[in-house]
């Protein structure tokens, strides 16, 4: 965890240098779709296909900061809604558990690009840190109800049971027209354990996200807008 933060950390102190030496900054509003998936791992049971995707959404702001011309550091503010689903069915026992998981999580990507006349074409990866502000659960055996509600968040391996911190790196690849229009396709690959108790428990997230970029400087703004000025 300590080294996602110091790489989050980089990151930014990039976007801020780069911002005092007046790059082109764009900056807007981003939203798209989640399909989460929930990876258990336990020394005495092993989940083979069990697991399920279940849809969940994510809407925030995207920004985008060009480095040089083909290589910008996109970093993302976002509310993004996860969580599992298994159905596991073994001898005389039926299990059905699924959560509903709400992150504040930060991405910061490095992002490169390919000039194709009116758009750019891009791929990118980087560090997310993720903060729980939301979790609910539900969990039933052969039929009857053990337990629901709000799950307990902490890293106490007898009381609780999910922790509040999750990260991971981010890959992601789409296009942006120039006058704004931004769409991707992602993949958030946990690689932390969000269970505090004896199953290693991560998230796995592919998801399709569309935004419009804003341009915060006039000269960037006359680039993209062919003839922006001429009526």
């Amino acid at each position: 965890m300590l080294m996602y933060c110091k790489i989050s950390l980089f990151l930014i102190l990039i976007c801020f240098c780069a911002m005092t030496t007046n790059a082109q900054f764009r900056i807007g509003p981003t939203g798209g779709l989640n399909f989460n998936r929930q990876v258990f791992k336990s020394n005495t049971y092993k989940y083979e296909g069990v697991f399920k995707s279940r849809l969940g959404f994510h809407i925030g702001v995207l920004s985008d900061l060009v480095i040089i011309k083909n290589l910008s550091l996109q970093s993302e503010l976002l509310y993004t809604h996860k969580g599992g689903y298994y159905k596991t069915d073994r001898k005389d026992i039926g299990e059905i558990y699924q959560d509903d998981l709400g992150y504040l999580s930060l991405p910061v990507c490095m992002t490169a690009k390919l000039d194709v006349r009116s758009a750019w074409l891009f791929v990118g990866a980087g560090p997310y840190l993720s903060k729980l502000l939301y979790a609910k659960h539900s969990y039933t055996s052969n039929g009857s109800n053990i337990e629901n509600g709000k799950l307990r968040v902490g890293t106490n391996y007898d009381t609780d049971q999910i922790k509040p911190w999750d990260a991971g790196v981010k890959v992601k690849a789409g296009f942006e027209l120039k006058k704004g229009m931004y769409m991707c396709a992602f993949y958030d690959i946990s690689t932390t354990d969000i269970n505090p108790r004896f199953q290693v428990t991560r998230n796995k997230t592919f998801g399709v996200q569309l935004g419009f970029l804003f341009s915060t400087s006039e000269e960037d703004r006359y680039n993209r807008y062919e003839n922006f000025y001429e009526f």
